[in-house]
């Protein structure tokens, strides 16, 4: 009984998060329909398009559709819970950030060409077997000497691996936790942050279009009632903002893609307790910009991925700047 009423709190505000969330994404669905209307309300001329140039409104319209899609299957994933990994057992894979590039990048800057690490121990994948330690697994993706209660979860007391923090409105322990969307009601992790990307690309393309279509609209020279002309340009303005907002969103997110990091460590990287002594211009889980885009959008691999902290001698390398030979060899890519 003891135990139910501690966590009740914890229930009612995940309750309450759930029907706010569920009010918002209906919210975002009818912003859709309501820009996407009034465009074929004010522009007279759309009907005429419809027939004479069907295709156009054609392809319009599968993008709103693909967007509405991808906005419900993005709000619907999951972006990757610590819970989720524990659970998985066996399929759960765990693998470390220095890999042999990375270690002939750091050699090559020292003069020394020839990496003394192969790659196939580097890029070594330990498999979790049922018997594992979550505990002792989680301990190996740290930096010697780091303290257990660094690493505890206060509110779920998991243990949590790099790059995992607590959400309050999942009241969850999320994998390379970024940030949660309220417009989408879910976090965005581990698991979504790519659908969350693509998402964002799709959106900013409708609103380029939609932008557009009101401007046309407005320059059309036709008797039309005044209040048409009204309405269309305090949407258009509305449409506008919202535009540069999707503009910066999607360059922001595609900036932290090609550099493996996320929101929340952008944002907090002084309060994260193992970024503290990481140079300031070094990216510590970066791999690269086509390996980051690999395990960003195209990675193959089953199960999750966990990834480790690199030494402190090889992020002292990294901080180093890019020599031409490294330019010449694509040594950053």
């Amino acid at each position: 009984m003891a135990s139910y009423s501690a966590a009740e709190p914890g229930i009612r505000l995940t309750d309450r998060a759930r029907r706010s969330s569920v009010g918002l994404r209906f919210m975002v669905l009818l912003m859709h329909v309501l820009f996407v209307g009034a465009v074929f309300v004010l522009d007279p001329s759309l009907g005429w398009r419809i027939h004479e140039e069907p295709w156009y409104i054609g392809v319009y319209g599968v993008l709103v559709l693909l967007t509405l899609v991808q906005y419900l299957y993005t709000a619907g994933s999951s972006p990757g819970y610590v819970i989720d990994v524990m659970r998985a057992g066996s399929t759960m894979h765990a693998t470390f950030v220095n890999t042999a590039t990375l270690s002939k990048q750091s050699n090559s800057r020292n003069g020394n060409i020839s990496s003394p690490t192969s790659r196939a121990q580097l890029q070594k994948l330990t498999t979790m077997t049922p018997t594992s330690s979550w505990a002792q697994i989680v301990m190996d993706l740290y930096p010697p000497g780091s303290s257990s209660r660094d690493w505890t979860c206060t509110y779920c007391r998991v243990v949590q691996p790099p790059r995992t923090r607590h959400c309050h409105d999942c009241d969850k322990c999320v994998l390379q936790f970024d940030h949660h969307c309220i417009w989408l009601g879910t976090c965005i992790g581990k698991k979504n942050h790519c659908r969350f990307w693509w998402y964002i690309f799709e959106e900013t393309i409708l609103c380029i279009w939609t932008v557009a279509l009101y401007i046309e609209s407005l320059c059309l020279d036709l008797d039309k009632a005044w209040w048409k002309d009204f309405v269309g340009v305090i949407l258009l303005a509305v449409l506008i903002f919202i535009l540069i907002f999707l503009l910066l969103l999607l360059g922001f997110h595609t900036y932290i893609a090609l550099t493996n990091q996320t929101t929340y460590e952008v944002a907090r990287r002084k309060r994260i307790f193992y970024l503290r002594g990481v140079p300031e211009r070094v990216h510590p889980f970066s791999k690269g910009i086509c390996r980051n885009l690999y395990d960003f959008c195209c990675s193959s691999q089953k199960g999750f991925i966990l990834e480790a902290l690199p030494p402190t001698e090889e992020l002292e390398a990294r901080a180093a700047l890019y020599t031409c030979r490294d330019v010449i060899c694509c040594r950053c890519c």
